[in-house]
Order: structure tokens, then C-alpha cells, then sequence
């Protein structure tokens, strides 16, 4: 009988103890998790976007719960954007969140049969609402999954290309590069930097003067032209 008396005691004051951890544990939530909201928010650093356009994409909206905010969720929402190339973000304890934001440059306009798009380097569609001014504009059916690959041409537009008007992209045949002055260069597909090199050699000779096209899309081989290259 002592022994049954001595285990329920033992047994009252262990669900005393759980009881009371467990009321202290609610106590403590209600305390972590107040009742606060989003109050404003703040996209900083805007030049090209707009705010609606960003609000359609990110998860998140004024009177917002502070706990039901996801950090993680924001910065892959953000990463999603292709217009944004880097960015920061601060909730304040004041209701405030701030979004600083860097928005990309595009790197040329395409031209997809008449259809025209602001492009990046990695051929990312930028759907701005914005007129860029001085933009090269490339054109051709998958010129955007390919340009990549001269995505480092701006190093050459003081040298080889510093009268570069247009760029052609034929799949599976070349590049055709358009100056001002009515010449042009054709390359292979792949091995830009190598074509450079030899397009540097190139025109820097005397006889260069002389001819209009440099063909370099057939391995080991060099064609020059005298026609007018056509557009």
C-alpha cells in the first residue's frame, strides 16, 4: 500500500511538472510571436521597374504577420526575377520592410522575326517597360540560347568592332558581325575568342583596306571578300 501511495504521489507531481512546462512553453509563444504586421514597403534603387510588376512575383503584402514572413521564400522569389542581378533586404521592427534592389542592363535587344526583346548576357528575356537608348540589336531564331558565347564582346568594341552595327545569328552556320562602313566578319558558332585573335592580326594589315568580308567559319581557313556584305 506504501508503495502504491508513494508512486501516485510521484505521479501527480510529474504531470504537475509537464502541466506547468507546457503552460510556460504557450505563455512564451504568445510573447515570441506578437501581433505585429507589415506596415510598408519600401523598393529602393528602382530605375526601370515598377512596384506592381514586383509585387507579382514576391509573396508578401501589407498587414502581412511578422511570423508568417519567410525570408527564404523571399530571396528565391527575388532570385526568380531575371531583371534583378543583386538585392538586400531589412524588416525592421517598425512594420518596414526595405528591398534594395540592383536591376540589370541589357546586354542587346533581340530580334526574333520582328518580335524585339531586351536581353541579358545569358540571353534571360528582361521585360522591361523602358526605352533603352544605343543598344546593339541581334537578330536571328535562337540568337538568345547562343549569346553567351560573346557575351564577352564588349573588351573588342574599341579594336575589331568599334564601328559595330548589327549581329546575325544563323544556327548551326555562324555569327555575322555588320559594321558601319558596310564590312563584316562571319565566325563559327563556337570559338569566338579564338576568331578574335585572328580577326586582330587581321585588321590590322595594310591590305584589310581592301576587301569587305573575312569569313572564318570553315576550320583553318580564311576567305576575304570584296562585295558589300548585305544585311
Amino acid at each position: 500500500m506504501r508503495k502504491f501511495l508513494i508512486f501516485l504521489l510521484l505521479s501527480i507531481i510529474s504531470l504537475f511538472g509537464i502541466n506547468q512546462i507546457y503552460s510556460y512553453s504557450e505563455i512564451n509563444l504568445i510573447e515570441f510571436f506578437p501581433q505585429k504586421r507589415i506596415t510598408k514597403i519600401n523598393f529602393m534603387n528602382l530605375k526601370y521597374l515598377d512596384k506592381e510588376y514586383l509585387m507579382n512575383y514576391l509573396d508578401i503584402h501589407l498587414n502581412q504577420y511578422y511570423w508568417s514572413f519567410s525570408s527564404k521564400k523571399l530571396i528565391e522569389n527575388l532570385k526568380s526575377i531575371n531583371e534583378i542581378s543583386n538585392f538586400e533586404f531589412t524588416l525592421h521592427p517598425s512594420g518596414v520592410l526595405d528591398i534594395f534592389i540592383d536591376e540589370k542592363h541589357p546586354f542587346m535587344l533581340w530580334n526574333d522575326d520582328n518580335n524585339f526583346s531586351y536581353i541579358d548576357k545569358e540571353g534571360k528575356i528582361l521585360r522591361y517597360n523602358f526605352s533603352f537608348k544605343n543598344l546593339l540589336i541581334i537578330s536571328g531564331k535562337n540568337a538568345d540560347k547562343n549569346i553567351s558565347k560573346i557575351s564577352n564582346i564588349d573588351k573588342y568594341q574599341e579594336t575589331i568592332f568599334e564601328n559595330l552595327k548589327k549581329i546575325y545569328f544563323i544556327e548551326n552556320v555562324g555569327w555575322k558581325f555588320l559594321l558601319n562602313d558596310e564590312k563584316c566578319f562571319l565566325i563559327p558558332v563556337n570559338d569566338f575568342e579564338k576568331s578574335m585573335k585572328i580577326l586582330k592580326k587581321i585588321t590590322g594589315l595594310e591590305i584589310y583596306k581592301e576587301y569587305k568580308s573575312i569569313d572564318l567559319r570553315i576550320k583553318g581557313r580564311i576567305y576575304l571578300g570584296k562585295k558589300k556584305c548585305l544585311t
